[in-house]
């Protein structure tokens, strides 16, 4: 019987596997990395976790840490959504095509590609390309509010792109968008005459032999073995083990390409190894050697001037990539972050050094510290910082913080005694804009006769508390995400309320009331 060379990979990659044992070397210089990592979970308050090392083509170091959810460990082979590393996932696939001639990186408008993308400026749509989506030029705001566990097909929510006030000039410097992934992966999708889906499974994990990746929580959990999601309500609370479950749902459907893949840091070395070696695997060429090369270029500047002495002075994107430099060591790499999970990919070329770190709470750094702990043991250079103790400590609490006053917001000072002159019943009604859709604000009565009014916008819920004059205060939430707003109606010549303004990711919106609702 022949083989196939998908089902050859996945033998080989799985040969190292013996039942639930993996074979690695356990002597120095890794020899005691499983109590340093256990010591820095327990200190960061991180319920699961699992890290795999690969160096020089050997699994040197797979070990799973602390539980997945309230009984069960969390193991090597755990799953758990990889968040933001699917963009990799997303610039290989469209690589294919380009590969195969059916795209191009930088000539051809996306427009061409997916007619339904339309932005304000025309100039600007005839413009934008795959390399300046890809990269996070575009300059497009962060509409992920409106795209975040919305049912909606992806054309048509790339449809209300045209609708987004923005200025009609590239970046040089990186907006990071989720968004334009979700544009691109729909592009490529329509040029192949599948859906974005099949296109990555098609294209990269079953040529890849990644098994144990695929799309949507909804797939993950048909696995017994794969990670619950958790959060804590303070750095005090997640190191006392005090943690909160969160539901394990689908947030990125609808823009799948930026950040909807699962995996488990098995299939994510192997992977990362694939890249680091320009898509080729034992003499076998898997990706575009081109393509590859064009998504480990750097095309966007993610961050320039002085860092500590440890990095280089410039940052830049790739195509689904951070291009970075660490103690003269090249560095490619990607975290990822969903609600409940955080991720971690990073490759050392030169070192050929591949490192994944996959985690199941919120607010944890130490997937970030981890690869630098491990790139100063391995390859043994000079020991500069704590990067498990003081610098993972710090930053984590700094997480948290940051947080907790997202979820407190930054608002004009409050005027007090300046009353509202509406009614809670003048305000309440079905109301809309034409990129984040429908809001639902309706009265509710407690058992005091107390009325309060109650804001619903998708899944995103929150109660709306008087600040001053028409404007109105509210805390947004669903899953661990929790934002603060300020809402203030606003009334139309009849003096009749005709809508409300409220300002999302620095734009100022205006959701109109909808007739019915007057």
């Amino acid at each position: 019987m022949k083989l196939s060379l998908a089902l050859l990979l996945t033998l080989q990659y799985l040969s190292t596997i013996q039942g639930s044992q993996y074979v690695f070397d356990r002597t120095a210089p890794l020899a005691g990395l499983r109590d340093v990592l256990e010591e820095a979970r327990v200190q960061s308050g991180i319920p699961g976790m699992s890290v795999a090392v690969l160096h020089k083509g050997k699994l040197v170091f797979a070990e799973g840490f602390g539980k997945r959810n309230e009984l069960e460990p969390f193991t090597a082979e755990t799953l758990a959504p990889i968040a933001s590393l699917t963009k990799a996932f997303t610039a290989a696939a469209i690589g294919e095509l380009v590969g195969e001639g059916k795209m191009d990186w930088d000539s051809t408008p996306v427009s061409k590609y997916l007619p339904e993308f339309e932005l304000q400026d025309p100039v600007l749509t005839s413009q934008l390309t795959l390399q300046d989506l890809l990269s996070h030029r575009t300059g497009l705001p962060q509409v992920d509010l409106g795209w975040f566990w919305n049912t909606e097909s992806r054309r048509d929510l790339i449809k209300r792109l045209r609708h987004v006030k923005m200025e009609s000039k590239l970046r040089t410097a990186v907006q990071y968008n989720n968004v334009m992934y979700g544009v691109a992966g729909e592009a490529a999708a329509n040029v192949a005459g599948m859906s974005y889906e099949e296109l990555v499974e098609t294209k990269v994990l079953k040529p890849l032999g990644l098994s144990s990746t695929g799309f949507s929580t909804k797939e993950m959990r048909k696995n017994p073995n794969h990670a619950l999601p958790y959060e804590a309500a303070s750095f005090k609370d997640a190191q006392n083990g005090v943690f909160k479950p969160l539901p394990l749902d689908n947030m990125a459907t609808a823009c799948a390409p930026s950040g909807d893949i699962y995996s488990n840091v098995l299939d994510l070395v192997h992977w990362g190894q694939i890249i680091m070696n320009y898509g080729e695997h034992n003499g076998t060429q898997l990706l575009n050697r081109d393509s590859v090369m064009e998504m480990l270029s750097g095309h966007t500047i993610d961050f320039k001037g002085r860092r500590t002495p440890e990095f280089g002075p410039l940052r830049a994107y790739g195509l689904g990539w951070g291009l970075d430099s660490y103690k003269g060591y090249i560095v490619y790499k990607h975290g990822g972050h969903n609600p409940g999970y955080v991720s971690s990919l990073s490759l050392f070329p030169d070192a050929e050094l591949v490192i994944a770190h996959l985690i199941n709470v919120d607010s944890a750094a130490l997937n970030s510290n981890t690869p630098l702990y491990i790139a100063d043991e391995l390859l043994n250079l000079p020991r500069t910082q704590d990067w498990l103790g003081a610098v993972n400590l710090n930053e984590t609490r700094d997480t948290y913080e940051e947080i907790a006053q997202e979820a407190q917001g930054d608002f004009p000072e409050r005027i007090r005694d300046k009353p509202s002159m509406r009614g809670p019943s003048e305000l309440a009604g079905e109301y809309s804009n034409p990129i984040y859709g429908d809001v639902s604000i309706r009265l509710e009565r407690s058992d005091n006769e107390k009325e309060t009014l109650h804001m619903t916008m998708r899944v995103f819920e929150g109660t709306l508390e008087h600040y001053h004059y028409e404007s109105f205060y509210t805390v947004l939430r669903h899953s661990s995400f929790k934002f603060a707003n300020l809402l203030t109606f606003v009334a139309g010549e009849d003096g009749q309320i005709v809508g409300f303004q409220m300002d999302i990711s620095d734009s100022m919106e205006m959701f109109h009331r909808k007739e019915s609702s007057v």
